[in-house]
Order: structure tokens, then sequence, then C-alpha cells
């Protein structure tokens, strides 16, 4: 399903499951020495403040991904796949994927 015709509150209500995934396997106490503040802080923001956080990112366009996760333009990706498949259909033997000097 395209992104784009998923309902903001579903896409909040995903950002939110996956932050507190992440603050889970995190831990609130690592986070809150991360940025400086009590455990207790960081407590109260995921009970209180974390699922309008969401909400409020979702409705300005933004979205919640894992920091080892890449994002590409699909128009380049679109187009550096149909560059591998018009050189890769050209090819006629295995040999032809060798690099001579």
């Amino acid at each position: 399903m395209d992104q784009s015709s998923v309902p903001p509150t579903e896409r909040a209500r995903k950002s939110h499951s996956l932050a507190l995934q992440h603050i889970s396997a995190v831990g609130q106490s690592n986070i809150a020495t991360e940025i400086g503040v009590s455990p207790p802080t960081v407590s109260r923001f995921v009970s209180d403040d974390l699922e309008r956080a969401c909400q409020v990112l979702c409705a300005a366009g933004l979205k919640i991904v894992p920091a080892e996760m890449q994002c590409f333009p699909p128009r380049k990706i679109e187009i550096l796949l149909e560059l591998a498949r018009d050189h890769l259909h050209q090819l006629e033997s295995v040999d032809q994927l060798s690099f001579v000097e």
C-alpha cells in the first residue's frame, strides 16, 4: 500500500508503536543520560507526550524510521534499475562481465 494512502492517524499510531519499541530496547535511563535529563523526565514524556508528538510529526509530513534505515529518492532508484536492466539485457555471455585492463 502506498504510504500516502495510509490515513495520518494510522501512520501516527505505527510511529508511536515503533518509538515505544525502540525506547524500550534502548532503555529510558540510557536515553535520559544521552540527552542530559533525569529518567523520570523521559518517562513522563513517553507516557504523556510521545503519542501527540508522533501525531504532530505525521501531520507535518514526517515519519519515524530506525536510524539505520536509508532513504533514496524513488525516481533516482527507478533510473538506476532501468540502467542496470538495460545493461544486463545487452549481455550475451559471462565473459562480458570480466574487466580486462
